[in-house]
Formats: structure tokens, C-alpha cells, sequence
């Protein structure tokens, strides 16, 4: 699975591993992600690769519903789409006219991150946590860091509950920094926006058969 996959799922599953957690800071996230069925919101996301130095940005949307339903869209500077439902993992990219299939085992290949995702799993059995140097800042070392994740920067609105940024940083230093805007929990979303079906004419790449 490509590095930028990975990402974009990791920041699906810190969004919902608020369920509980003894940080006074972070306890009002427990009444706002932990509590709530769907997510939807926009988003600016920027990758930044280390050894490189190359930087890319990329705005879309998502929706996320529990248990582990996800669809989420890149729509600048090209148009991705990402879908996760019962039947497997899709990654379409349509600028390049190709499909990628993924069975719902990938999590074990991206240190189960599907595993919790939207998972009810407590923060603080999965993550060191220490208050940031600004108000509403919070840092998270895993307590078993994996190549994708070795911590993790977040922002709160500490007065609405609301994450507004999530930085997370690999093994290798890559960085994914997630601004979030217009946040809403639990909007009625039919279940039918986490079909999809391969657009005509596009390469698929069945990796469920292999």
C-alpha cells in the first residue's frame, strides 16, 4: 500500500481513539468523537517528504461512519477518491484511469490501522500523552511505534471539541498535517455514499487476488 494511503487511513483512526482518556485536556473529545456515529468535514492536507524535501498539498472532504465506513475525497490538486466498506479498500485515481483494490486485511499490512478504525479504543492504552507548549496543543507518542507512526502532534478547539489539526510523523520523518474545517458529527449519511463501482474503461488492479 502507497505511503499516501497509509496516511490518509492513520488519520481516520486518531480521529476516533477518543473514546476515553484520562487527560483532562482531551476528556472533552470522549463527548464529541467518541460519542458520535459520523464525521464529515473538510480538509488541507500537506505530505511532506523528508529526504526529498518535496512538499504536496491536497484539499477534499470525508465522511466517516462507524463501525468502518470511510469516503474520502482529494480534489486539488487532482481528483482521488478513497473508500472503505465491508467488502474492501478502493483507491481511485482518476487522472490516471486506474482502480486499486485492497481487501479489508490491508490493515494488518499498515500496522492495523483499520483495525480501531472508528474503534472505541482508549487513548491512553495505545498512546503516551503530553500537554503541548500553546494551549489546546497535545503530543502522542505511540507505546508501540510502528514505520507510520512514531507521534503525533494535535490541535484543539477546546471549547467546541473539535480537532482542528493533526500532524503525524513516520519512522522516517515524512510528515502528514491535516487542517480540518467545518467539522459535523452526526449527520444522517445512507450508507450507499461507501459503494463504488470502477468507472467504465479504467485499469483495475485487483490486489484482493493475490
Amino acid at each position: 500500500m502507497n505511503r499516501k494511503l497509509t496516511a490518509v487511513m492513520l488519520s481516520c483512526c486518531l480521529l476516533f481513539t477518543f473514546a476515553s482518556t484520562a487527560n483532562a485536556g482531551l476528556e472533552i473529545l470522549t463527548k464529541t468523537y467518541g460519542n458520535a456515529q459520523t464525521v464529515t468535514a473538510d480538509f488541507v492536507q500537506t505530505l511532506i517528504h523528508k529526504d526529498s524535501g518535496g512538499k504536496e498539498v491536497r484539499t477534499g472532504n470525508f465522511v466517516i461512519k462507524r463501525p468502518e465506513l470511510v469516503r474520502w475525497v482529494t480534489s486539488k490538486p487532482f481528483n482521488e477518491l478513497l473508500i472503505v466498506n465491508k467488502d474492501a479498500v478502493w483507491n481511485y485515481l482518476e487522472d490516471e484511469e486506474v482502480v486499486y483494490k485492497y481487501p479489508r486485511d490491508v490493515a494488518e499490512e499498515s500496522q492495523n490501522a483499520l483495525s480501531f478504525l472508528l474503534g472505541d479504543a482508549k487513548v491512553d492504552n495505545n498512546f503516551y500523552v503530553e500537554d503541548g507548549e500553546t494551549k489546546g496543543k497535545y503530543l502522542l507518542f505511540p507505546k508501540e511505534p510502528t514505520a507510520n507512526l512514531t507521534e503525533a502532534e494535535l490541535w484543539l478547539d477546546e471549547s467546541s471539541g473539535i480537532i482542528t489539526r493533526l500532524r503525524i510523523i513516520d519512522f522516517y520523518g515524512n510528515v502528514n498535517d491535516i487542517t480540518f474545517k467545518n467539522v459535523q458529527f452526526n449527520k444522517s449519511i445512507n450508507n450507499l455514499v461507501f459503494n463504488f463501482t470502477p468507472p467504465n474503461g479504467v485499469e483495475v488492479e485487483d490486489n484482493t487476488k493475490k
